[in-house]
């Protein structure tokens, strides 16, 4: 159920929980506890994780005992100077979407994508965060800017001639699109970007040399 819920909705429901109503316990379980998305309750200043639910103990693989004994700092690969400022601008409502990488317990690292911003608990500000794992979509992305980058590579390293080239059978000269006829070589050059050195091979030279000396 709450899974189909928007950021937005989540963050009113949330703050449901302190108004001491019997639905209490029980909305925090539906919203919380129950919840198949990857949610932590943060100290804005601290870092502190408040509270975890058993899909991020889960995801993190920690206990909840373990993991409520944790700040935000050892998790995120960030320094704790960079978290401290992304938390302020979550607590500000400056930003609501934010790109990190967290390391689970296993040492992996993973790209995920957290949705976070301020609620009232307890007569408490506190940063509520929602988590969305990204390594997949981020490896795919990685992958097409590869392939992207490496086919502009080639297409800027070649030049392909295409069509059919009237040639002369005699002297070997092709005619352009405006009736001239050029030497191979020029219009290889306008048309590529090849490059021509000039020798000559081991049957010409004994041809050439032998009219030399006839």
């Amino acid at each position: 159920m709450t899974d189909e819920y928007t950021y937005e909705e989540l963050q009113k429901l949330v703050t449901e929980l302190q108004d001491g109503s019997d639905r209490t316990e029980e909305l925090y379980k539906s919203l919380f506890d129950n919840s198949h998305s990857i949610m932590l309750i943060i100290h804005p200043e601290s870092g502190t994780i408040i509270d975890a639910n058993m899909t991020a103990c889960e995801y993190y693989g920690y206990t909840k005992h373990e993991i409520t004994n944790m700040r935000i700092m050892d998790i995120n690969t960030l320094s704790k100077e960079q978290v401290l400022k992304e938390m302020q601008k979550a607590t500000l409502e400056k930003r609501k979407i934010f790109s990190f990488r967290h390391r689970l317990s296993s040492g992996e690292i993973k790209d995920v994508e957290v949705f976070s911003g301020p609620i009232t608990l307890h007569g408490k500000k506190v940063l509520y965060s929602i988590i969305h794992d990204i390594s997949d979509r981020r490896t795919y992305e990685q992958e097409r800017e590869g392939l992207i980058t490496r086919l502009e590579q080639a297409l800027a390293e070649i030049k392909t001639l295409r069509g059919i080239l009237p040639i002369c059978a005699t002297c070997k000269k092709i005619r352009d699109d405006q009736g001239y006829w050029n030497q191979i070589e020029m219009y290889i050059c306008n048309h590529s970007e090849v490059e021509f050195t000039h020798g000559i091979c081991p049957e010409c030279e004994g041809e050439f040399y032998s009219k030399i000396k006839g």
